[in-house]
């Protein structure tokens, strides 16, 4: 069994009768009968690499001065006079007169040559805008992916609330520079490599040009759309997100309005603001490692990378968990909120070991090495199910 990300191109020979004995040439011919749309032939024109400007409609690619000023001004008298202008040019090289006349019929070219003008303008904007657009459709056959503003909007909350430790900020801050200083690598040529064949230090995508579904989703359809991992992602955000979130927002709205710190009475601190950041800590590096999961799958960094964001922002909470599940003083926080920074401790290290490791790191490096790295690759018989294809 052989997986390849290249593309085959198949020729056959041609219908006619070779005989050993009588040797025939066949001459070129024009014809579109059998053999110009044989097996293998090429019926259809190329594309057009850069997108057709308003330019390439006039004689040696210049526009004149005349459709510039249709172009560019908005005032319907200059739009009339460089009307007429040009209306008068192409009398000129036609050999008619320039008489100039004001009858509807006039009137009606030089609307129908303003609209034309314009709207063969904003068609070429449109293109040169959307080129990137279309070559991320081509080539995923889906739009790139949007950035989620939600973990944006709660890291700033966050912030906003003085709900987080300064100390883990300065981890994020050093997490994104080392993130930003792979990438870079990442896209840094070898040496020996040309502007014709460019040879980048880590791939992200094939050199082919075909892009295979396993590395749109390294962990294949069959997890991402099962009930247990949908399930696990659930209980992740409920723990991680959902009640850290009604807790801060009972901490913060009650240092305000002490009514609803009466309301809530299993609260009993003392020390609100500790309490405030203990909580919002590890919410806020959960956050920060949505953000950033997102901006690597827009900016296409490579399958490794990807799976180190989780893996690094995993490892680099479970520390501010510790604190949170078992901290120094335990007047400091209740015994309800104990349980549930103990919950979340229990969580996220089931999924690191249980889940990121063994499942994920494995998926995700095995995908880039299939489908990024090598050529063609030839496994044992019986091993399809130990290399992580799964559909």
């Amino acid at each position: 069994m052989r997986y390849s990300n290249g593309l085959c191109l198949a020729f056959s020979p041609s219908i006619s009768s070779f005989s050993p004995s009588t040797p025939r040439i066949i001459q070129p011919t024009t014809s579109t009968r059998i053999y110009a749309y044989g097996k293998g032939s090429e019926i259809w024109p190329e594309c057009n690499e850069e997108p057709i400007g308003l330019s390439a409609s006039f004689p040696g690619g210049v526009i004149p001065q005349p459709a510039k000023d249709l172009l560019d001004s908005s005032d319907p008298t200059v739009s009339q006079s460089a009307t007429s202008q040009t209306t008068s040019a192409v009398d000129a090289l036609a050999g008619t007169s320039s008489i100039p006349t004001r009858g509807r019929k006039r009137r009606a070219v030089r609307r129908t040559l303003s609209h034309l003008l314009q709207s063969a303008a904003r068609a070429s904007t449109r293109r040169a805008r959307s080129m990137e657009e279309n070559e991320a459709v081509q080539t995923y056959g889906v739009p790139p992916p949007a950035i989620d503003k939600g973990p944006a909007i709660l890291t700033l909350a966050l912030l906003g609330t003085k709900c987080v430790p300064v100390k883990h900020i300065a981890a994020a801050v050093g997490m994104s520079v080392y993130f930003v200083g792979l990438a870079s690598w990442c896209a840094a040529p070898k040496v020996g490599s040309t502007d014709y064949q460019p040879i980048v230090n880590m791939p992200s995508l094939p050199s082919k040009g075909h892009v295979p579904n396993l590395i749109t989703n390294p962990l294949g359809a069959s997890l991402t759309n099962s009930r247990v991992y949908r399930t696990w992602l659930r209980v992740g955000a409920l723990l991680g997100l959902l009640l850290p979130t009604v807790v801060l927002a009972q901490l913060t709205l009650g240092s305000k309005l002490p009514a609803v710190m009466t309301m809530a009475n299993w609260i009993n601190i003392g020390n609100v603001g500790e309490a405030k950041r203990i909580v919002g800590g590890p919410m806020f590096l959960l956050c920060f490692q949505a953000l950033t999961e997102a901006v690597a799958r827009t900016a296409l960094l490579p399958l490794p990378i990807r799976i180190l964001i989780p893996v690094s922002y995993n490892t680099l909470r479970l520390s501010s968990l510790q604190s949170w599940a078992f901290p120094s003083v335990t007047s400091m926080i209740p015994t309800s909120l104990q349980v549930l920074g103990v919950a979340n401790l229990v969580y996220w290290y089931a999924n690191l070991f249980f889940f990121l490791v063994p499942v994920g790191v494995m998926r995700y490096l095995r995908a880039h090495f299939f489908c990024v790295e090598a050529t063609e690759v030839t496994v044992r018989k019986g091993g399809e199910g130990s290399v992580g294809l799964l559909p």
